[in-house]
């Protein structure tokens, strides 16, 4: 399994332009987000993703509440800020529908063309600053989301985003089709956490609610 880091580890060729660490010498905006779209793949192996279908299982892990529950899902999303979720349980497959309005998070991860279109999802990005957690340096791009929900971290030593606000973890990126996609998606929960562990992703093959 890959971690940003390691990944970034072996095509440091990317990295090219390097940034300052902290605040007092922020770089602009536009070059993080720049950044970050080169450390995914780049602008033209983005613009060519018109789908994207996840397989992959949901883990409830809330120990105080009892034993953690693993469900398997199918994720279809495409360009549009729209994507349909499906959960496989015993009873029965539970579908949802959602957009950016409902779940944006979830709307941003799925669509495969969301980096591309970030104010989208999180309007008013503006850079405001480094943060460090865990031996980690971010910069932190708040917008006009909740803060504490929504806010973006992107690493300063790979120009990934890693974190979005404090609760959910963006994890394992893994290359499909030369872009890199977190594999992991960790969301922080009271007393635990729910997770969606990726096991396939697959561009370009149907489009959403099919």
């Amino acid at each position: 399994m890959f971690t940003p880091r390691r990944v970034f580890q072996s095509i440091v060729v990317l990295m090219a332009v390097s940034f300052p660490a902290y605040a007092a010498e922020l770089p602009t905006l536009d070059q993080v987000l720049e950044r970050y779209v080169v450390a995914l793949g780049g602008r033209e192996a983005i613009a060519m993703l018109d789908s994207r279908t996840i397989i992959g299982e949901r883990i409830d892990d809330r120990p105080h509440q009892g034993p953690r529950v693993e469900t398997p899902f199918e994720a279809r999303a495409d360009t549009s800020t729209s994507w349909t979720l499906v959960f496989h349980e015993a009873a029965g497959d539970v579908g949802e529908i959602g957009d950016s309005s409902k779940s944006t998070k979830l709307a941003f991860i799925f669509n495969p063309r969301a980096p591309l279109q970030l104010e989208k999802y999180f309007p008013n990005p503006r850079l405001t600053g480094t943060w460090e957690y865990d031996g980690i340096l971010y910069y932190k791009v708040e917008n006009d989301l909740k803060f504490e929900y929504y806010t973006l971290y992107f690493e300063v030593e790979t120009g990934m985003l890693t974190r979005i606000g404090y609760h959910w973890l963006l994890e394992d990126y893994r290359q499909v089709d030369g872009v890199l996609i977190p594999f992991i998606v960790v969301q922080g929960r009271k007393g635990g956490s729910t997770s969606l562990y990726f096991k396939t992703v697959t561009h370009n093959s149907a489009a959403t609610g099919q």
